[in-house]
């Protein structure tokens, strides 16, 4: 899951750079300037990373929290310290 989430952010950042020519650099693509084209994919790239971005972060911490589940102590202590 986390490699295709990664693989995805790497996709949407392509997509950004794309757009991103479209707006600054068309001839480097060659293509008619499009600067109203570029700026909406380049936006819609940008959220759809974000959210990505977004899963990512709570596939994470839902691994972490369930190994901190299994690593912690059985028993009533709470590693505390306080008795």
């Amino acid at each position: 899951m986390t490699a295709l989430l990664n693989l995805g952010r790497l996709a949407m950042g392509a997509w950004v750079a794309y757009g991103l020519l479209l707006i600054f650099a068309p001839g480097f693509i060659h293509r008619a300037p499009d600067p109203k084209s570029g700026a909406i994919q380049a936006v819609v790239a940008y959220l759809i990373g974000y959210l990505l971005d977004r899963a990512l972060g709570a596939v994470r911490r839902r691994r972490r929290s369930r190994l901190a589940g299994e690593l912690a102590p059985s028993g009533g202590d709470t590693g505390t310290g306080v008795e």
